[in-house]
């Protein structure tokens, strides 16, 4: 497989990294605020700040742990 087919799929961070990164996105979300509206399906996630949103959605084909 070539490198850019690898850089297609993604790559491989640390755990720790991701942990960071959503961790930030929640203090940034929620700064100045006491609620948030947001929803949840079966699938996935939605947040709603400042007339945007921030979807995350689950992917069942996804790799296995």
């Amino acid at each position: 497989m070539s490198k850019q087919n690898q850089r297609a799929r993604g790559r491989y961070v640390s755990a720790e990294k991701i942990q960071q990164v959503f961790a930030q996105l929640g203090i940034e979300l929620c700064a100045g605020r006491k609620r948030i509206r947001a929803t949840q399906s079966e699938k996935s996630i939605s947040i709603y700040v400042n007339g945007g949103t921030v979807n995350i959605t689950f992917n069942e084909k996804g790799g296995q742990v």
